[in-house]
């Protein structure tokens, strides 16, 4: 009885940690900038910002913490800018209509990528 009670508990507590994807289009990027930093080669891995894109719902993951998201236009002006503080939903501003590159700046690395709007 104790047996399966613990794995109750332990089943539930897992699925309470659960996240699920949200429903959308994972945003790819194409390309990667670098610009030099004066504080030597880091040795971490680099992990590719993760985005979901849902109607005008960009949906940011936990790893995307700390980064500048800009969306340009076909003239490469910036048309939306923003700096995530914590993971979780950016709503895009619905006059927004087309394709867009979208640019993720992470320290001295920039993340580009297109998404439509």
């Amino acid at each position: 009885m104790k047996h399966k009670l613990l794995f109750l508990f332990a089943a539930l507590l897992a699925a309470s940690t659960i996240k699920a994807d949200p429903e959308g289009f994972i945003v790819s990027f194409t390309d990667v900038k670098t610009t030099p930093d004066e504080g030597g080669h880091s040795r971490s891995p680099i992990l590719t910002p993760v985005f979901y894109l849902d109607g005008y719902t960009l949906t940011a993951s936990e790893n995307t913490v700390g980064s500048t998201v800009e969306l340009l236009d076909e003239d490469d002006n910036v048309v939306f800018s923003t700096y995530i503080y914590i993971e979780g939903d950016i709503q895009l501003p619905t006059t927004l209509a087309g394709t867009y590159t979208i640019e993720v700046t992470r320290g001295s690395m920039t993340f580009i990528g297109e998404i439509e709007l």
